[in-house]
């Protein structure tokens, strides 16, 4: 592994300036090791990136761990979690919860509904939704695609640090016991 490490950064150092200073950040060893802060953090940033319906979910995962020193193997594992027909079943899920928290807070609210959804993803086409605002239901989107990737993204860092303490906790265990 060192081998093949020390090629990527020789090999990709020789190219242009952004490549340069991609390689010098992405390559160091503080984004590759295997702590409990920075695996947790990767594996919250990749979960949020999973979910997100946007193009090269794993680039957005490096991104973030580069931001906030996060564990990058973990963020591209985590991103590559959400399969390829995920999306397909996220964004009515991400609109809907987006829906539910306008009418739980009382904003204004596009008038949308799931029959609406159900055929424009039926059709593939905004002709459903009519005379709605379509700013407002992007807006109920935007919300639940936010709030349901910062609760997936506090569950796995959650996790991963408690299976981490777990883990300790139960490797003290078993060396006190051969003692």
């Amino acid at each position: 592994m060192r081998k093949v490490r020390l090629y990527l950064l020789t090999e990709v150092r020789k190219k242009s300036w952004t490549s340069k200073f991609l390689s010098a950040r992405v390559f160091d060893s503080v984004y590759w090791s295997w702590n409990r802060q920075s695996v947790a953090t990767g594996a919250a940033w990749g979960a949020a990136a999973a979910i997100a319906p946007l193009p090269m979910q794993s680039l957005w995962g490096v991104f973030a761990c580069l931001w906030r020193k996060g564990n990058i193997p973990v963020a591209i594992l985590m991103a590559w979690l959400s399969p390829p027909g995920f999306t397909f079943f996220a964004i009515p899920a991400q609109w809907w919860l987006g829906w539910f928290l306008f009418s739980v807070l009382g904003l204004p609210m596009s008038g949308a509904n799931w029959e609406m959804l159900k055929a424009g993803v039926q059709q593939w086409s905004w002709e459903p939704f009519g005379g709605l605002s379509i700013g407002m239901v992007s807006l109920e989107f935007a919300a639940g695609w936010i709030v349901s990737s910062v609760v997936l993204g506090g569950l796995c860092y959650g996790l991963v640090q408690l299976g981490w303490r777990i883990g300790h906790f139960l490797h003290g265990k078993r060396t006190s016991g051969e003692a």
